[in-house]
């Protein structure tokens, strides 16, 4: 038996050095939600995959920072070798309750500005990052503005594009010197590939499944597309490569499945020593490929390694993974040494982001180089469920006491789970880094870009939707009604007061200049994920203009915003709908003289 250094937590006899299953499975990384009591996967399938097969890392795709933070500590206590932990790092951190961003597309109209509210960006992510225990930023979008993914681009052009990422890593490593891993996303260019063809337009069904491909020459790739990967290769610590087929190379397979290219390509050309990640190899065109030519689809795992990747994200069944590549080893179809050299890199980023560690990995692994880094804290492990309640999940103000570090209630669902163990080292921390006040700032400023707002806002939904209004009225009154219409996008004339209607990150410019010199107005805001502190501290500044306040979404978002509106008369609905503004002002002005409720236009339709 060994034992992580400085962490407390015991570990797992390993073989010295790891046995070649044990090997692969380094470089595995699963995808796994971090709601509790979720099925994605089940808590003892992720205990098996992480103590018996020992894959290398998880991908935390979804649940509250408080709810990702438990399940990290956990998963750390699990891990013989400590895990890469991997999130979606686009807009801020992919999980509830952490700080969003409006769109980072944002940032490249700041002109002279935008470098250093990218540092600024990349600092607020990482640090929160850092304090949930995510050691792994799925992010920047290194390729320009294009479709899916790089819909989340940080620019147009490919040279701007780099300067921001560049300026997004500064800032990660400013905030997190011992280290997190950055991605440079997602190479060759998935987002300038061209779509699926609409079937119904065929003449002829094709030979081949549909892949995703791009249809410009290597010379123009090189010089334009590809310049911020082959740019940013030693400044992050991974590139991802999606499933996109370079017609110049292979009509059929995508690059990240041809023997060698990566290798040739990112290595040998590019001088890139960090840890190339095959993404999207979930992909149902790519079982569909594998199919057609008589292959398992769980040899795409075989095929991507052989082509020089280094970490497998989301394969479908890892398991099967792992026995595929063992066996193409043993054949001799799959070199042993290629292996070797990315669980190298894979361990050599493990001892950076755990300098604890660092002597068990030299251990276990003697290829690695003799670096040794500062300590850091060690993981806490936690209980598996116990109740079959907690499979219902948590509400946030369940989370609350967690996130907050105050004690749990003896009886509730929590403490079954948790027990009575002292608040999480971490939680403290993260806390104060969600309210330090560079985040409004840096929100606004890249609001400020005008790409959220920079186009007209979505049409409300048809009228006559049903839909539940709420407004929170004197004890013992009703305090909710069902309607089948709700509160309108338009304020009656009569009424005296001006609409102004947001986003949750509509550039802080916009609403100023709706405001303009109107006297009081109604506040009418879309809410799926909370307001941003720039905008609550801008109501906050004109609360005396503010007559009231309309919330359409997640009722719990609605709720929270209460406290910041105490001040202002505020009603909640599910979505908007032109139809029901005679009633939602009845509600919210009884006592005015309200317009009467215009009768309902038949719907249009366009032959």
């Amino acid at each position: 038996m060994v034992s992580m250094s400085g962490s407390g937590s015991p570990v797992a006899a390993l073989e010295q050095p790891l046995s070649l299953a044990r090997q692969v499975a380094q470089l595995l990384v699963v995808p796994v939600s971090a709601r509790l009591g979720s099925q994605a996967p089940p808590r003892e399938v992720l205990k098996r995959l992480i103590q018996e097969v020992g894959i290398g890392g998880i991908w935390i795709t979804e649940g509250h920072v408080a709810e990702a933070l438990l399940l990290i500590e956990e998963a750390q206590s699990w891990a013989a070798l400590p895990l890469l932990v991997a999130a979606e790092a686009s807009r801020g951190l992919a999980l509830q309750g952490a700080t969003s961003f409006p769109h980072p597309l944002g940032l490249s109209r700041l002109g002279s500005e935008a470098e250093r509210w990218a540092e600024q960006w990349g600092r607020i992510t990482a640090r929160e990052a850092a304090a949930i225990g995510i050691n792994w930023l799925l992010g920047p979008v290194a390729e320009p503005l294009g479709q899916g993914l790089a819909r989340l681009a940080l620019a147009e052009e490919p040279q701007l594009a780099l300067q921001l990422a560049r300026a997004f890593v500064r800032g990660c490593e400013q905030a997190v010197p011992e280290g997190i891993l950055t991605t440079a996303r997602a190479f060759p260019g998935q987002g300038w590939a061209e779509g699926r063809a609409n079937p119904l337009l065929l003449l002829k069904p094709t030979a081949d499944p549909w892949c995703p491909r791009l249809s410009l020459t290597l010379e123009e790739l090189q010089a334009g597309l590809w310049l911020p990967f082959r740019s940013l290769v030693e400044q992050v610590g991974a590139i991802s490569v999606a499933p996109v087929v370079l017609p110049e190379w292979d009509e059929r397979w995508p690059i990240s499945f041809l023997p060698g290219r990566l290798t040739q390509l990112l290595r040998q050309e590019w001088g890139f020593s960090g840890l190339i990640v095959a993404e999207g190899l979930d992909q149902g065109f790519l079982d569909e490929l594998a199919v057609g030519v008589g292959s398992s689809p769980h040899l795409l795992a075989v095929r991507a390694l052989q082509a020089g990747a280094d970490l497998l994200l989301a394969p479908p069944d890892p398991v099967a993974a792992v026995t595929a590549i063992v066996e193409a080893v043993r054949q001799g179809s799959l070199d042993a040494q290629a292996i070797a050299q990315s669980v190298t890199r894979v361990l050599r980023a493990k001892q950076r982001l755990f300098p604890s560690a660092s002597a068990l990995l030299k251990q276990v692994w003697p290829a690695l180089a003799e670096t040794d880094f500062s300590l850091v804290p060690g993981w806490m492990g936690a209980k598996d469920p116990t109740d079959p309640a907690l499979c219902r999940g948590f509400s946030d103000e369940q989370l609350k006491p967690l996130l907050l570090g105050d004690p749990l209630a003896k009886d509730s669902p929590l403490a079954k789970l948790f027990g009575t163990r002292p608040p999480l080292p971490r939680v403290a921390r993260l806390g104060s880094l969600l309210a330090e006040q560079d985040i409004a700032p840096c929100q606004a400023a890249m609001a400020r870009g005008g790409v959220t707002g920079g186009q007209a806002l979505p049409l409300p939904a048809p009228p006559g939707s049903w839909n539940w209004i709420w407004q929170d009225l004197a004890p013992g009154a009703e305090t909710a009604g069902l309607s089948a219409a709700s509160p309108a996008l338009s304020i009656p004339a009569g009424l005296g007061f001006s609409p102004l209607l947001s986003h949750p990150l509509t550039p802080l410019s916009l609403l100023e200049t709706a405001l303009g010199s109107a006297g009081q107005l109604i506040f009418q805001a879309f809410v799926e994920e909370p307001l941003p502190n720039y905008v609550l501290d801008w109501l906050q500044q004109q609360r005396e203009r503010v007559a009231a306040v309309v919330v359409y979404g997640n009722l719990s978002f609605y709720r929270r915003l209460q406290a910041h509106f105490q001040w202002a008369n505020a009603i909640h609905s599910l979505n908007p709908d032109p139809w029901a503004q005679a009633e939602a002002m009845q509600r919210l002005f009884p006592h005015r003289l309200i317009p009467e409720k215009p009768e309902p236009q038949p719907a249009s339709t366009n032959n």
